[in-house]
Formats: C-alpha cells, structure tokens, sequence
C-alpha cells in the first residue's frame, strides 16, 4: 500500500508539514458547511491549491471508476453524507487508460480495500495512489463532497517520479 491517510479535521494540523500550502488547505475546509456549501471550483492559489465542490449521489461499485493523478495531492472532505472509499496497490491493478496530462488522470481497474468515510471525515490521496470514490454502502445517498487539489513540485508531473513525495 501507500500513505493515503485517513482522518477527521479536528486532527488536521497533525498534516501541515506534508505541504507548504497544506495549513491552508484545512482552514478552507473547516469553513466548508453543507448549510453554504460551494458547488464547483473555488480557486485559493490559482492552479495550485483548488477545491472542487461536488452535490453527488454515491454509486453502485461498478459504477465508479479506479483513477489516479501525478499532478496533485487529493483531500477528498465530506461536508455532508458518508461514502466508501477504496484504496489499491498498482501491482494490484491494470492501467486501462493511459494517464492523461490535460485531464491529470489515469483510469485502472483491479481491486483494493475499502475505508467508510463519515461526515467530516477526509481522506489524503498523494500523487499516483489509486483510488475509486463516491461508492455507497447500504444503499445510495446524497453527498456534497470537497475536493481540494494540492499541487507540488513538477515531479508530481514526471511520469518516472509518479511516486515520489516531494512537495517542497
């Protein structure tokens, strides 16, 4: 496996030195309520550090897909619902769809692990760790889900340093 994290924002301050702009990721998201929820992008540093403001329905498993991103760093924050969240090796998966650069995606499929996301929970995706979101458990639900994209140093966009961790 890799570091994905998993957490709660009231421990987000344990995470402030992966990322120079890290702090300012998690005080964006401690002002994020399902009451005013931003829906779409909401710009903090440019093309840096962005978060992505989503109302979904949670899928069946099938119907959600195995991706990945080189570029940025993931904080995927719900405001409001719960979600599976699923996790896998890339020994463990087949890449399908080449990574695209524009689009900053590669599609896979295989199988991984799952981790239930609660209300107010996040979970941290570093560059190049496969992941499949918005899957429900019981029975589908609404979710306004925040997708912070943290950007770092251009080797995040160098497919030989797809795992490196160097974010200064």
């Amino acid at each position: 496996m890799k570091n994905m994290i998993i957490d709660t924002l009231e421990n987000a301050s344990r995470y402030y030195m992966l990322h120079p702009s890290m702090e300012q990721a998690f005080d964006f998201l401690e002002n994020v309520t399902a009451e005013d929820f931003p829906e779409g992008k909401t710009e903090l540093i440019g093309e840096h550090l962005f978060g992505n403001g989503m109302v979904r329905d949670t899928k069946g498993f099938e119907d959600s897909i195995w991706e990945s991103h080189e570029k940025y760093l993931d904080i995927h924050y719900l405001a409001e619902g719960e979600e599976k969240i699923f996790f896998a090796a890339e020994e463990d998966m087949k890449e399908v769809t080449p990574y695209d650069a524009e689009k900053d995606i590669s599609v896979f499929e295989g199988s991984g692990h799952e981790v239930f996301v609660p209300e107010g929970g996040f979970v941290i995706f570093f560059p190049g760790e496969i992941h499949k979101a918005l899957v429900h458990g019981e029975k589908p639900n609404k979710v306004k889900k925040m997708v912070i994209k943290l950007g770092g140093s251009k080797a995040f966009s160098e497919k030989k340093s797809r795992h490196r961790r160097l974010f200064f």
